[in-house]
């Protein structure tokens, strides 16, 4: 019976395993390892009491699910989700501004930085409108994380950049 239990834990777990083989390992284990709540920094890096994002599995292990600012007052939470497509991950950010542009997930020569590049959007109201455009993150060991926001804007990439500090919540 206990040998028949343990078969049938491997066989449910072999799909979740197999999401982190072949060339996007890199990506998909480095986002699962972000699971759990992350707080938000003050300019000074002081931890504040405010989530910046969550992060959690789903899917059986083949996604990740990132909550930016659960429960905002303010309505604008926001879902990242990352999951692979073939050899490659791609994330689609369901933005407090009604869109979805999607991105491809890539490593780089930084081991701990990943870069994400616009691939397309849904629900763009104009070419014009505003939507992000590519995103920068940077892992400072385990527990802290800096990401870099890029948005288009009248079809051009804007100078400005929305950055975010997160520290793991312990």
């Amino acid at each position: 019976m206990r040998n028949g239990l343990l078969i049938a834990g491997v066989f449910l777990l072999a799909p979740v395993l197999s999401v982190f083989a072949g060339e996007k390992a890199g990506v998909m284990e480095k986002l699962a390892a972000l699971e759990g709540d992350w707080m938000l920094l003050d300019e000074d890096g002081r931890e504040t009491d405010v989530v910046g994002s969550s992060f959690r599995l789903t899917a059986g292990g083949s996604a990740v699910v990132e909550t930016m600012f659960p429960n905002s007052s303010d309505g604008h939470e926001m879902v990242n989700m990352y999951h692979a497509d073939g050899d490659r991950v791609l994330m689609t950010h369901y933005c407090a501004a009604g869109n979805q542009p999607r991105l491809v997930v890539e490593t780089t020569d930084d081991e701990n930085r990943l870069e994400l590049r616009f691939e397309s959007i849904t629900n763009l109201a104009t070419p014009d409108s505003t939507y992000m455009s590519e995103a920068v993150y940077v892992f400072h060991g385990d527990d802290r994380l800096t990401t870099r926001w890029r948005s288009m804007s009248g079809g051009e990439l804007t100078e400005e950049t929305t950055t975010i500090e997160l520290k793991r919540r312990k």
